[in-house]
């Protein structure tokens, strides 16, 4: 690489960056859920599966355009989903009491779409600006998804306090909005460099592995559905974090504050993970994220105060270790052509986890009083991607 393309990369790097800090505020609605349920006066269970319904859109952007910057260029892409992100969070800013249920198309819908737009095409271009690291690659970009909590947590509270729920959404979308349209300028691909690693792997794999293709592989399957699984934890307790953190003896603060640690922790897992990835394996780092999480789902049936925070922190390391880890995994097997609509496809995994786990964590909530019955049930899910590590190490083997 010349001295100009390093120094355009770095240029690249930091525009992706700030988008992925901006569109990161998907895992806020622990911050707005309580604000929300008391302004529109919705109930607990209806305002919590705003967070899934747009982890779901999210998902389901990824896909969709991951397969559109496959076919045009990412700036484009990236351009669209900004938009949709800022529209949609604007959108609801309108909403009122009558028509508070529309949040799942605003938030939920064209801001999770929006949202996974400009996640994917960022998250794949990056991997093409480090070829030969695509775990640094991926750990650099959806840690900075992550950060979003750390910085947008406190200052919107503050803004929920100061004006409200509407002008908060308000507030943000138009802030965005200039920050995201602004970065989006400087998104670009990388000249068409052969990686070193690429030139010691098949050809059909060093050009890319057509999504029809892709989804032909055992091994793929074996990332879908360990990221239904390993996901069902954090998808659970995310849009909890703050109310089951007053409920366990926290200030309304220090609740919050534990947010944005999430935000850190998370951020964290997807850096550090990732780069681990390159060196210590894909499968022995999710195998280990999987343990981790499940040690921390048994916690969470009785963690009170400080301890409650140290674990739901260590639950978004364990989180934001796949995250990262997942991207490069997919490109492993498929190549980097179409890695952003590949990796969407895989995402799916996903998206159904956060719909399907947060409806039945909130039946057993129902019918328990409690959220004990969640987190033993969140603690089962961690076993089956273990065991689909295992067969993955085993049948992409045979790919390699």
């Amino acid at each position: 690489m010349s001295k100009k393309e390093k120094s355009m990369r770095i240029v690249v790097v930091v525009a992706c960056l700030l988008i992925q800090l901006c569109v990161g505020i998907l895992y806020l609605w622990s911050v707005f859920n309580n604000a929300v349920t008391e302004h529109f006066g919705w109930n607990a269970r209806s305002a919590s599966m705003v967070s899934s319904f747009m982890i779901f859109g999210f998902v389901l952007g990824n896909l969709i355009g991951g397969f559109l910057q496959d076919k045009t260029n990412p700036r484009l892409i990236s351009f669209v989903g900004c938009f949709m992100f800022c529209l949609g969070i604007f959108l609801t800013s309108l909403l009122t009491e009558k028509t508070v249920a529309l949040i799942y198309l605003t938030y939920s819908g064209l801001g999770g779409l929006g949202c996974g737009f400009a996640y994917g095409c960022v998250l794949s271009c990056l991997q093409k600006w480090f070829p030969d690291n695509r775990g640094f690659a991926s750990g650099l970009s959806v840690s900075a998804f992550g950060l979003s909590t750390v910085l947008f947590g406190p200052v919107a509270q503050t803004l929920l306090n100061r004006l409200g729920v509407p002008h908060t959404f308000m507030t943000l979308a138009g802030v965005f909005l200039l920050a995201t349209m602004t970065a989006c300028c400087f998104v670009r691909l990388p000249p068409r460099v052969q990686s070193v690693e690429n030139q010691n792997k098949p050809a059909q794999l060093a050009e890319g592995l057509t999504p029809l293709r892709t989804m032909r592989l055992f091994p793929f399957w074996c990332i879908a559905l360990s990221c239904f699984f390993i996901n069902a934890t954090w998808n659970i307790v995310v849009p909890v974090i703050k109310s089951l953190g007053m409920e366990r003896g926290l200030s309304e603060s220090i609740a919050v504050l534990a947010v944005s640690i999430t935000g850190i922790a998370n951020a964290a897992g997807r850096l550090g993970m990732a780069t681990a990835s390159d060196k210590i394996g894909r499968t022995n780092t999710i195998i280990f994220l999987a343990a981790l999480t499940a040690v921390c789902a048994v916690a969470l049936i009785w963690a009170q105060g400080v301890f409650y925070v140290t674990v739901i922190a260590l639950t978004a390391f364990a989180y934001g270790g796949p995250s990262a880890t997942f991207p490069a995994m997919t490109t492993d097997i498929s190549g980097a052509r179409f890695s952003g609509t590949n990796y969407g496809i895989a995402m799916l995994g996903l998206g159904f986890s956060s719909v399907v786990f947060n409806w039945l964590s909130g039946l057993l909530v129902e019918a328990t009083g409690g959220f004990s019955a969640s987190f033993i049930l969140a603690a089962a899910t961690c076993v089956p991607p273990i065991i689909l590590m295992l067969v993955y190490r085993k049948t992409a083997k045979k790919i390699a």
